[in-house]
């Protein structure tokens, strides 16, 4: 290694709680998503909140139970979640923020709001001085860009990946060594309603088409029956399971995508450990920023781009409802819409939402194709833009088609005991 870079390294080497004392006052603070999120950082910055003054702390994706749940009401550090899991509950009750961002719109609205300090999980520095952001590219790259101040965590548990989520040490202003277990998400084995969706989310694909998929038991059913299409890409926010598993079949090979052959691009990756060592050193995997892989006219240049995404819920206009319930945020809209209209623009290209005819809740089973979205239901995607909608109960093309027309066939696909009450109420609606 350099000598310079050497240098560099110790007179910037210091600990978590010394690195975030350069963290001003009335000030934004930006980590990366998901797994990427500095835990010895950020654990340090709580411990610092009554010696500090209006800090807002933003992250997408709340998967580490950090100290942030130690926050008291008079702290000088505010939470502001982008995609909240474990503090779901905290928005509701009011003590973190939470902000509607369309995930492809991250980088911009960080940009203007002046994120002065960025904090970042990277890998051990290299021979030329770079240290790489593993799992993430996202938006953490943009933001660091402009911010007067980057600080990082580093772990030898973070993966060496390729592509624009790198940084090089004369950006970096504190540097923190402190291992850090990385998140391994669970497996969700597919139930039968999933599998008989997975089907028929499988044959909207073609040989040689590119994909993208989430993660839960829909996408990972969806992927077993994509077992015997050929020559299949990947252009997906997120790199999961289920994409390593179709690369170990031999099904993906992005031999055949017309952006960015012979490459899977992803703008970060949530798994198992399985799938974080087959991202480490590997050049078929490329990590780009979210403003560019979620950029609809860039997702459209992808010939037969194919979508699949799920709901909470769907009223019988085509109204998705996929990050509330009600009047309660449960989720973050993510790239859904952006994925949906960029799949639109392709060259055969199809979006697909696909879900479970029912939900269970306390009262009993309901409808996830109601007569109208719950109040206070956020629309994630507007109806002019849903092309297909899947159930168990079969498909529903929507694009293009009256009310009338969408109304009866999403009562088609509707759980059996809810279609005449469905009917009732379009009825009562003039629906039909």
């Amino acid at each position: 290694m350099n000598n310079k870079y050497k240098e560099m390294y110790r007179q910037k080497l210091m600990s978590a709680d010394e690195a975030v004392k350069l963290i001003p006052d009335h000030s934004i603070v930006l980590t990366n998503v998901a797994v990427g999120h500095p835990v010895a950082l950020v654990n340090a910055l709580v411990r610092r909140q009554d010696e500090i003054q209006d800090v807002e702390l933003f992250y997408v994706v709340d998967l580490y139970d950090t100290d942030i749940k130690n926050i008291h009401p008079e702290s000088g550090l505010k939470v502001d979640l982008g995609y909240p899991i474990i503090h779901r509950r905290d928005i509701q009750e009011g003590k973190f923020y939470y902000t509607p961002v369309r995930f492809g719109d991250a980088a911009r609205i960080f940009r203007e709001r002046k994120v002065a300090t960025t904090m970042h999980l990277v890998a051990p520095m290299d021979e030329h001085g770079y240290f790489c952001m593993g799992l993430g590219a996202d938006y953490g790259l943009a933001a660091m860009r402009l911010a007067d101040r980057v600080l990082v965590q580093v772990s030898s548990t973070v993966p060496r990946s390729h592509g624009e989520n790198f940084v090089h040490i004369s950006q970096v202003d504190a540097i923190v060594e402190a291992e850090q277990e990385l998140f391994k998400l669970p497996e969700i084995p597919p139930n039968e309603n999933e599998k008989i969706i997975g089907q028929y989310c499988a044959e909207f694909v073609p040989d040689g088409a590119t994909i993208q998929l989430g993660i839960g038991g829909i996408p990972n059913a969806a992927a077993t029956a994509l077992i015997n299409k050929k020559d299949l890409g990947v252009h997906s926010e997120m790199a999961c399971d289920t994409m390593h598993y179709l690369w170990e079949q031999g099904v993906i090979t992005n031999r055949k995508k017309t952006l960015l052959p012979d490459r899977s691009v992803v703008t970060f990756a949530l798994g198992s450990q399985k799938l974080y060592d087959w991202i480490n050193e590997n050049r078929g995997i490329e990590f780009r920023g979210v403003e560019w892989v979620n950029d609809p006219y860039i997702i459209g240049l992808n010939d037969n781009m194919i979508s699949i995404n799920g709901a909470l819920e769907v009223d019988l206009t085509g109204q998705v409802c996929s990050e509330s319930i009600g009047h309660l945020q449960y989720t973050h809209p993510g790239g859904q819409l952006d994925f949906v209209n960029g799949a639109y623009r392709s060259k055969g290209g199809r979006s697909i939402i696909a879900f479970e005819s029912l939900a269970n809740t306390p009262e009993g089973p309901v409808s996830r194709i109601t007569w109208q979205l719950k109040p206070g239901a956020i629309v994630t995607t507007p109806r002019h833009d849903v092309d297909c909608v899947i159930t168990e109960y079969g498909e529903a093309r929507l694009k293009g088609q009256s009310i009338r027309e969408r109304a009866k066939r999403l009562i088609a696909i509707a759980h059996p005991d809810f279609r005449d009450e469905l009917t009732f109420h379009a009825r009562k609606l003039h629906l039909l």
